[in-house]
Order: structure tokens, then sequence, then C-alpha cells
């Protein structure tokens, strides 16, 4: 079994090394020029995930390019940050605990098309790209 600890290296040398992106401390936020990036790691068996509502208060819209870059098992699952914020971080889907700050849990559908539901509302469904290493080598490493 692996743990928390484990799983969210899964690919963390593909992201520093090869795609350039710097982490910030230890979290899920990376960032290179204007690319501002959020890459959760999905190893669980129920492949869910969560985005803080402070994670996401560190992006400037206007400033930077966002993404939200899913390390899904050994696959990488992306899409436009604006966009999946949009749609799917609306304050009534956003989980509330005394344990944990503010956020948002979701969970990736494996499929031919694969796509992400929000756990606060099961209708909220957004297709997610899934782009090869080489893809990702070369978006990442192309001046913008």
């Amino acid at each position: 079994m692996t743990t928390a600890r484990e799983s969210s290296k899964v690919n963390l040398d593909f992201l520093v090394h090869d795609l350039g992106l710097q982490q910030e401390r230890n979290t899920k936020v990376f960032r290179k020029g204007k690319f501002f990036i959020i890459s959760p790691s999905v190893q669980n068996k129920n492949h869910l995930f969560e985005v803080g509502e402070s994670t996401m208060e560190l992006f400037e819209s206007e400033d930077q390019e966002g993404y939200l870059l899913v390390r899904f098992k050994e696959e990488f699952l992306m899409a436009k940050l604006k966009s999946f914020d949009k749609k799917m971080m609306i304050p009534d889907t956003k989980s509330t605990s005394t344990k944990l700050p503010p956020h948002w849990k979701f969970k990736v559908i494996e499929a031919t098309s694969p796509y992400i539901i929000s756990m606060g509302d099961s209708d909220l469904r957004y297709p997610i790209q899934n782009p090869s290493k080489n893809q990702l080598i070369q978006f990442f490493n192309t001046e913008n």
C-alpha cells in the first residue's frame, strides 16, 4: 500500500527535471515563468483529490497561466485552471470541516475520455485532457 507521502512523490521528478517546474515548499503548487500549476497526485483506489481554497488564492488569473495537472497513476490529466475553477470550484461545493481548511474534493473518472466530478455535486463534470509526457515537455519548455 502506498502511503500519502510516497504517493505525493509519484512523477515528481518528471515535473521538476523534465518540465523544469519549481515546487513551492512541499505543496501541490509548481511555477515556471508565467505558469502556475496545481499538481495533485492521485494514487488512491478511490481516485480522489482535493484542492484547498488557500492554494487557489495563490493563483493570479490576470498575470499567470494556470493549469491543473493531475498525476493520475502513471499518467497526466490536464485542464486550464481558470475554466476549471469557474465551473467546478463554486462556493456551494466547498467542503468545510473543523479539522481541515476549506477545500474542494474531486474524483477522476477513468474512461476513453477521462473527466473529473465534484464530490460536492456529482452533476458537475469536467472533461480533462490526457497529454503524453512528450506533449507536456514540449508545452512547458516552449517559450511563451
